[in-house]
């Protein structure tokens, strides 16, 4: 009775969802739309994609410090200040941000605003004018948000194991960035081939079209710029301190000892982190999301999937013997293997969630940018999937090469753990 009740739920879910149309700009703008009439709202969301390439050696930061600068510049002829209290006064929200793959704005307005709102994106988009003398009062800002060394130390070594091995900004790189590099970098990513436009809400197909055409279909790619030389040896950030001599480095720029966060008066815990390789199959990572918290061997070792990475964490009250059990229960887990019950169990689950999930207006727009970005979830492969599959899915996420370590705590407590928190090849 419960299995046909979820069938039935997933089945009217799935018939009310609207189906995606897909269109593409004469400049290369990919669009996608989903036409919505139940509320009086448009949502939209843009993804410029970031490649390896685009990230200098010796300019780590630049993508953070590129976006403070188009928060704090003027545009379209507006001062920052003006167009922030235009967006306030008009009810709109725009939202950047920086995602793992690339650079990001969110959109929401309501849909008798859906001209100025796209609009007020592509003013901020491409009528930014970086201005030279706030670049260095936001190289700082972007400096202190990195340090948060007044922030707890739990958040801290969470963020730092977050961040992609050489991706952490340092003074020097911060110091080293200058407007060249900033127009530089805006010529290389901001284009309209490399964008994917998500359009939902109340607005039909034609309406759209015209929509993004007026907004957007003016954005060309301007001519590729030389590539950046390294930074000179020394370019230190003015007014930033510069880290201790025995400060720990970012982590996974080492040797692969985990890095260490001294708190006194504080408890130990020990955190690793694994992002998911981009070639593992979007239907294992769903059934391993639900499958991995849910392990079923008892440990104080908890399991959790945020946001593409599998975190591992272990709170203590001291070191002894604390690093042993860790290592321990990550290799336990890398080796299990999954039986068909576990399969079915978390197939149903996911199931389930996915006829939830469609009812919720940001859910479908997160779901038909993964499937154009062809990570979306197929029914038919995930009927495929086998237990073994799975399993062998979840060794290649907690591959050792792939997991970052660190911990935080009373530093008496930190001189307990050893050099090697990873499980075993």
């Amino acid at each position: 009775m419960r299995a046909l009740l979820l069938a039935s739920l997933a089945a009217l879910a799935l018939h009310a969802q609207p189906q995606v149309q897909r269109f593409t700009l004469p400049n290369g703008l990919r669009v996608l739309h989903l036409e919505e009439h139940e509320r009086p709202l448009v949502r939209a969301r843009l993804h410029l994609r970031l490649d390896p390439a685009d990230l200098p050696p010796g300019r780590q930061g630049l993508p953070r410090l590129v976006l403070r600068m188009l928060d704090h510049s003027d545009a379209a002829g507006l001062k920052a200040g003006d167009f922030d209290r235009l967006l306030e006064g008009s009810g709109i929200q725009l939202i950047q941000g920086l995602e793992p793959d690339g650079l990001e704005w969110r959109l929401l307005a309501r849909s008798r605003d859906q001209d100025r709102a796209l609009g007020l994106l592509a003013d901020r988009l491409l009528r930014t004018v970086f201005d030279p003398s706030v670049l260095q009062v936001q190289r700082l800002a972007c400096g202190r948000d990195e340090a948060r060394q007044e922030a707890p130390p739990y958040p801290r070594l969470r963020e730092a194991l977050l961040q992609e091995p050489g991706s952490r900004p340092t003074p020097a790189s911060l110091g080293a960035i200058t407007l060249e590099d900033l127009l530089a970098f805006r010529a290389r990513v901001f284009r309209p081939d490399r964008a994917v436009l998500v359009l939902q809400g109340d607005l039909g197909l034609e309406q759209a079209k015209r929509l993004v055409l007026l907004s957007l279909g003016s954005w060309t790619a301007q001519e590729p710029r030389p590539a950046i030389p390294p930074p000179p040896a020394t370019t230190p950030l003015p007014a930033t301190p510069p880290p201790p001599a025995d400060a720990p480095g970012p982590p996974g720029e080492s040797s692969g000892a985990p890095l260490r966060i001294p708190a006194p008066g504080t408890g130990l815990r020990i955190q690793a982190v694994a992002i998911q390789p981009d070639d593992l199959a979007p239907e294992a990572a769903a059934l391993l999301t639900l499958l991995v918290p849910d392990d079923p061997a008892p440990s104080h070792v908890r399991f959790t999937v945020e946001d593409r990475h599998l975190i591992a964490t272990l709170d203590v009250g001291t070191g002894a013997g604390a690093g042993s059990l860790f290592q321990e229960r990550l290799e336990t887990l890398r080796q299990r293997s999954f039986t068909q019950a576990d399969l079915d169990r978390a197939r149903t689950a996911w199931e389930a969630g996915r006829a939830l999930a469609t009812l919720h207006p940001g859910s479908r727009l997160e779901t038909a940018f993964l499937e154009a970005e062809g990570r979306g979830v197929q029914d038919i492969r995930m009927k495929a999937l086998s237990p073994a599959a799975l399993s062998a899915a979840l060794r290649q996420w907690l591959a050792p090469a792939r997991i970052r370590t660190g911990a935080a705590g009373d530093p008496e407590a930190l001189k307990a753990i050893p050099t090697d928190l990873q499980p075993k090849p």
